[in-house]
């Protein structure tokens, strides 16, 4: 009676473990935006590396956007931050963070007084090769008034925005692409990097992996404890 019981919970704990993750499609719009606007920045780039998606800069990044803080204060380098009281769109997240290039001069390295500029160059920062994301609902944010958002954060390897330099060097399109790469649509990607290789989405379920209730509830038993003890 108590394993029948249970699996419907665990299956109700499984949605909600999914809905708190990015989907594949979701991250493939992030990682394709990152790399439009990194195609086509004005001055062009002599060397703007293609971005690709990191696993485990996903998973340290997901479990960072469930605590809730706002890192805008200079304390959490590498990250772009993007909150929301409606339904989050990854696309219109990308779209803002680009969106700060009206504020920055790329000529002087300044942002005007008031703005913010570092999500945009963070995004074109040309050395940074790696991006990893994740959302979650928050009640309250340590760091901003706002309250019931829903929230993005990006982490991105190498950090970009460092002091005193400009996010890429101005010139002619892949001039200066690192050797080992090849210039595509204006970035310098691995000449050993291949279509299905590229990171567009979460890697399959290795062979062998649970599919029984047994399984499912070996990965939720401590969500199953949390929602017995609030019932």
């Amino acid at each position: 009676m108590l394993s029948s019981g249970l699996c419907p919970v665990l299956l109700v704990l499984s949605v909600l473990q999914l809905s708190w993750s990015l989907s594949d499609e979701e991250k493939k719009i992030i990682l394709d935006e990152h790399n439009k606007y990194r195609s086509e920045v004005d001055p062009p780039a002599r060397a703007m590396m293609k971005m690709t998606w990191d696993p485990d800069l996903e998973v340290n990044t997901r479990a960072f956007a469930k605590q809730c803080i706002w890192g805008k204060n200079g304390e959490q380098k590498g990250k772009n931050f993007f909150a929301t009281a409606s339904t989050l769109d990854v696309k219109l997240a990308i779209e803002q963070w680009d969106g700060e290039r009206e504020f920055y001069s790329f000529t002087t390295h300044e942002c005007d007084n008031g703005q913010t500029c570092d999500n945009h160059t963070q995004m074109v920062w040309a050395d940074t090769t790696r991006t990893g994301c994740g959302k979650s609902f928050c009640e309250k944010v340590d760091g901003i008034e706002t309250e019931n958002v829903h929230v993005l954060v990006c982490s991105y390897f190498p950090p970009g925005n460092m002091k005193s330099k400009k996010p890429y060097m101005e010139g002619p399109p892949c001039t200066m692409c690192p050797t080992g790469t090849v210039c595509v649509n204006n970035l310098c990607v691995s000449a050993l990097d291949t279509e299905n290789q590229q990171m567009t989405s979460v890697d399959p379920p290795k062979a062998g992996a649970p599919s029984t209730c047994l399984g499912l509830s070996l990965f939720l038993v401590p969500s199953a404890i949390l929602v017995g003890l609030l019932l």
